[in-house]
């Protein structure tokens, strides 16, 4: 039986809310990314998300590239290990940093993966988008970035975002049906007892993408138009915006739900302005209005 999906219609603007997004003053969030010097990937998608809902991200960066490399004439370097180390240690020694919750994304190296295994605190929450492959291009990480996610870093994580090819290349099974996902799933929480919820960042049905939250006490899921413009990008961007959404509210269903129906209103503008790079910024108010008016219902 396939879950039963969240009815908010998240797709009706919300509308105007008077106030402002709280802003924290603490640095809560490390987000261990890519960075380039021109596009929306890696930590230049996730940390204006971020931002946008209040949340004051400290950005590591595994790698410094003039674009995506997705595009041709890429050129940039991998932040050496030793000074991603040094980061590290600074971001956990420093008093004034105070962080609580860790989100990483594209990594470098093998070498970056063990090192952020091994300084990630006991209790942290470690959200872990395990950046490999996507479809239909395929895996595009060495096989030892994806053995150190599979041996270093899920097994450290709260929670698991991947998409239909890297849960398929996690559990050694492609993905093709939302039951397989599911069970798929269900999978990575019997292997790694310390994860808790795995967020599946889209499944095509059709002429619509499906996306899933399952964890130990419940399995629900939502959907949106699939929007056929190749962009790179949405990843980092749901992830961003489903852990902001959910350190606000705390309740699974409407980060699931807006953090998706936010990247899809992010394609659709790129697709209809013909654009190589997401237009994230455009959309961050409607963001910004989805969490008001969430928070005002809570009240």
């Amino acid at each position: 039986m396939l879950p039963p999906e969240h009815t908010q219609n998240a797709r009706e603007p919300p509308a105007k809310l008077p106030g402002v997004i709280a802003v924290r003053s603490t640095m809560d969030i490390l987000s261990v990314q890519s960075a380039v010097l021109h596009g929306i990937v890696g930590n230049n998608a996730a940390v204006p998300v971020l931002q946008s809902l209040g949340w004051a991200p400290l950005a590591l960066h595994t790698v410094w590239y003039a674009h995506h490399k997705g595009h041709p004439g890429w050129f940039g370097e991998v932040t050496p290990p030793a000074v991603f180390e040094r980061f590290l240690q600074y971001v956990w020694q420093a008093a004034h940093l105070q962080v609580t919750t860790v989100l990483s994304g594209y990594l470098g190296s093998f070498a970056q993966a063990d090192l952020l295994a091994r300084y990630l605190p006991e209790g942290i929450y470690y959200v872990c988008d395990p950046v490999m492959g996507d479809t239909p291009g395929g895996q595009y990480v060495s096989d030892e970035i994806v053995q150190a996610y599979r041996e270093r870093l899920i097994p450290r994580a709260t929670v698991l975002l991947p998409n239909q090819f890297e849960l398929g290349l996690l559990g050694d099974s492609p993905v093709q049906t939302i039951s397989e996902a599911i069970d798929a799933a269900y999978g990575l929480l019997a292997r790694y007892p310390a994860l808790h919820t795995v967020i599946i960042k889209g499944i095509r049905v059709t002429d619509e993408l499906h996306l899933l939250t399952v964890c130990r006490e419940q399995c629900t899921r939502t959907h949106h138009p699939a929007v056929d413009y190749r962009v790179s990008g949405t990843g980092d961007a749901f992830s961003a915006a489903w852990l902001a959404l959910y350190l606000r509210t705390r309740s699974l269903h409407p980060s699931l739900t807006y953090a998706g129906e936010f990247v899809y209103r992010v394609v659709r503008r790129t697709a209809q302005e013909r654009q190589r790079e997401l237009q994230l910024l455009p959309e961050l108010p409607w963001l910004q209005q989805a969490v008001l008016r969430l928070e005002q219902e809570r009240v």
